[in-house]
């Protein structure tokens, strides 16, 4: 059985990939990717009997690769981070996930089910899963790290950090938790959710902590946990608009 993982985060293709040849010796994984769009070229490809397909992406979702094919002629285990919208929409439509991180005895279970399914994954089944997603409003999120998933409320997070390829989440409390992504994927994940805002290359802010902002040419911004950054010049008209600037 050839099989396709595509997944953002590497940990989690490494995680899945070594599961797969311990227990599930006749899969054979025959690429990993770490986005929607080179899944695309690699399943052309390859032409797979199998993809695990992570379900939270940048730029392109799972479900929204899915629905760049005509004819989906592959099996489709997602996998995701606890996230209830995601596991909702792919339970109401009867499709298979596992929970990250992915359980040995979960793994075996979802690929015997590919073994003995005679039909795939219908183009129905892959708008009904977006038409769920897409309306979703979370009060929480999962942080895949390497030791494991952190729910967040994100009426806790302060604001986020970029540093490289890394961003540091920083909660209420003094609590800090540092995620393996950019902070364009970490604006990804807060997209849609109108109390975050990005107002520097380096920072996003969740609006509810401001405290204070100081004039410039950019300015200052000083949020409640004393933290001062700078605002970008092209984002301070936005910003200010924001607070109905007087």
């Amino acid at each position: 059985m050839k099989a396709i993982i595509i997944d953002d985060e590497q940990h989690c293709i490494t995680t899945l990939s070594w599961t797969l040849n311990e227990y599930c010796k006749d899969v054979q994984v025959v690429a990993a990717v770490n986005s929607a769009e080179a899944g695309i070229q690699v399943i052309i490809q390859h032409k797979p009997d199998v993809v695990f397909l992570d379900v939270e992406m940048p730029a392109m979702n799972g479900i929204q690769m899915l629905q760049r094919f005509d004819k989906i002629s592959f099996d489709v285990i997602f996998t995701t981070a606890y996230d209830q919208y995601a596991i909702k929409a792919i339970k109401l439509n009867a499709l298979d996930y596992l929970l990250k991180p992915v359980d040995k005895d979960e793994l075996i279970l979802a690929v015997d089910k590919v073994r003995a399914r005679k039909t795939h994954i219908s183009r129905r089944q892959v708008d009904g899963m977006q038409e769920l997603h897409k309306t979703r409003i979370p009060n929480k999120i999962a942080l895949s790290t390497l030791t494991g998933l952190h729910f967040i409320n994100l009426d806790e997070l302060i604001r986020v950090e970029g540093e490289g390829n890394y961003s540091n989440f920083m909660l209420k409390g003094n609590r800090k938790i540092l995620l393996s992504k950019k902070l364009g994927d970490a604006e990804e994940m807060l997209k849609g959710n109108k109390q975050f805002f990005r107002v520097h290359k380096s920072h996003i802010i969740n609006l509810r902590f401001v405290e204070r902002y100081i004039r410039g040419e950019g300015g200052e911004i000083i949020m409640e946990d004393g933290t001062s950054i700078s605002l970008s010049k092209n984002k301070k008209d936005e910003f200010l608009e924001l607070f109905a600037k007087v």
